[in-house]
């Protein structure tokens, strides 16, 4: 498995395209890959996969199983429905449709960073926020009973 790791900050251009870090665009290269998935994420982020991770969403029940089982095929039809491949331009971008720059709410500044399987896209000022809220308590808190 390739882990995506590291933060990267980018801009958002006019026309929506985001430029992929150049060392998630090596590792596309190394699975012989012509473009990433893009997908709505949780939380209100993006999920952006390498292709051989991709592959392997349909198989993992943990990824969609709930036990309310119509929330389970909501939430699946939405995430495969407004999923997509994401080819990179000669300059490295992908292009971000505008109906995954609203799910993410995306202005111009824009964070990218790795999430193990995957990566994640968020605008700049709700990351900031949602750490301040969500990361940063859960970090502290696990952080007192699970020894590295």
């Amino acid at each position: 498995m390739s882990l995506l790791i590291g933060r990267y900050e980018y801009t958002l251009d006019t026309k929506n395209r985001l430029s992929v870090p150049p060392k998630f665009r090596e590792m596309l290269v190394r699975e012989n890959g012509k473009e990433f998935f893009l997908a709505s994420g949780q939380e209100g982020c993006l999920y952006l996969f390498l292709p051989s991770e991709w592959e392997k969403l349909p198989g993992n029940l943990q990824f969609f199983a709930m036990k309310d089982k119509e929330k389970e095929r909501a939430y699946t039809r939405k995430f495969f429905a407004e999923a997509m491949e994401a080819e990179l331009d000669t300059a490295g971008r992908i292009l971000i449709p505008e109906y995954l720059k609203k799910h993410a709410g995306l202005s111009s500044r824009v964070l990218v960073h790795g999430a193990g399987n995957r990566a994640e896209i968020w605008d700049h000022k709700k990351w900031n926020s949602y750490t301040k809220s969500k990361v940063e308590p859960t970090y502290r808190s696990v952080s007192k009973t699970q020894p590295i």
